[in-house]
Order: C-alpha cells, then sequence, then structure tokens
C-alpha cells in the first residue's frame, strides 16, 4: 500500500498560507500546518488566526509550550491535532482535552525523546508522529536514528499510524516505509520542488 504524503507548510502570513495551499490542490489530501510559538522551538509560524479553505483533511503540528489552549482556537478549522509529548504535563488530560475538541488525535516524540513515553497510550490516539529532525525550520539535519523508534512503535502496534517528519526525500521516505512509516510529512522537498505532483509521488515510491 502507498504511504499517505502530507505536505509540511511553515507560513508566516496568511498570503503565505494561500499561496503555498494553491500549489497543492488536487495533489494531496491531507495538510500539516506547523504551528509554533518562538518558544517549543526558536521560530513562528501560523502564529496569527489563519483561515483555510475547503478541499484538504488539516492536521495542524502544534510546536507550542501551551498546546491545548492554542489549539481551542482552531477545532472548528482543522481535523487532526499532533502534540508534542515534551509539552504536556499529563498525557491522558491531553488526550481527553482533545477528545472534547471533537479531533483526532496524534502524538510527536522529538528526536532526544523515548518511546517509552507513549507505549502505554498507543491504543487510545489515532497516530503517532517521530521527527526525525530537530523541530523547528525547513531543512533541519536529517537524524537517521529516530528511525529505531518508528521500528519500535510498529512492534508494539501492527495497526497504528506511524507519520515521520523531518529531511523525508526519496531515500529517507523509503527507509521510514521500511521500518514501519505509513504517513510521510515534507515541507522543503515538495514545496520547494517546481513540481508538486512529481515531489508527492516520488515521495510514494
Amino acid at each position: 500500500m502507498k504511504p499517505l504524503i502530507v505536505p509540511a507548510i511553515i507560513a508566516e502570513s496568511q498570503e503565505e498560507l494561500d499561496s503555498m495551499l494553491e500549489r497543492l490542490i488536487g495533489k494531496v489530501e491531507r495538510v500539516m500546518l506547523d504551528v509554533m510559538d518562538g518558544k517549543f522551538v526558536p521560530n513562528r509560524s501560523l502564529d496569527f488566526d489563519f483561515k483555510l479553505p475547503e478541499g484538504f483533511e488539516y492536521e495542524v503540528h502544534m510546536m507550542a509550550v501551551d498546546p491545548l489552549e492554542r489549539l481551542s482556537t482552531m477545532a472548528g478549522k482543522v481535523d487532526i491535532a499532533i502534540l508534542h509529548v515534551e509539552t504536556l504535563i499529563n498525557i491522558r488530560a491531553a488526550i481527553e482535552g482533545v477528545r472534547e475538541l471533537g479531533l483526532q488525535l496524534t502524538l510527536a516524540l522529538n528526536p532526544g525523546t523515548e518511546v517509552d513515553v507513549i507505549e502505554p497510550y498507543l491504543n487510545e490516539v489515532d497516530g503517532v508522529l517521530v521527527m526525525t529532525v530537530d523541530p523547528g525550520a525547513y531543512g533541519g539535519r536529517y537524524i537517521p536514528e529516530a528511525l529505531e523508534k518508528v521500528r519500535r512503535i510498529r512492534e508494539l502496534d501492527s495497526e497504528v499510524p506511524i507519520e515521520v517528519d523531518g529531511g523525508m526525500n526519496v531515500q529517507n521516505s523509503r527507509a521510514a516505509r521500511e521500518a514501519g512509516a505509513n504517513v510521510i510529512a515534507s515541507g522543503s522537498f515538495i514545496l520547494k520542488s517546481d513540481d508538486v505532483a512529481h515531489a508527492v509521488e516520488a515521495l510514494s515510491r
């Protein structure tokens, strides 16, 4: 089965967001929106009351120290919340909070965070995201060792969707899928390509 390819958008303005989304129309089913607060990660992205067109499923990747508070303002716009366990004091309470907002939930792990943190919750969430770069910008250094986490999660749960994010090109996408990932998030490889459709297709080969 082909993986789901998800373009990851970093944008500082509505105009920039609109321009990126326009390039993706008819080429992908789902889009990742990278929300950064300048605290959990150094940069800022989508740190404003953005508007979204219909036509995509949206997952919002919360790279912020107060993810649930921010998420409450977006609940009517997006479908999936991606929360970093590093920002959560109580993971189970966060799961309940996201459910109350009517959203699906993916738990995210930074490169330095171990799988043990999320193991008790695998049957309660809709997916897991493994960062294969340190988060916060396009073009971070790819960390191949992070794929060991993908293998470990797949050993623990044969069904849970596993998404990888960071440094995804054709070679790294293939390695991630061989490790057990079935959702590939990619920012610069897709959005800096002259041919978005070709880039999306290449990542799924």
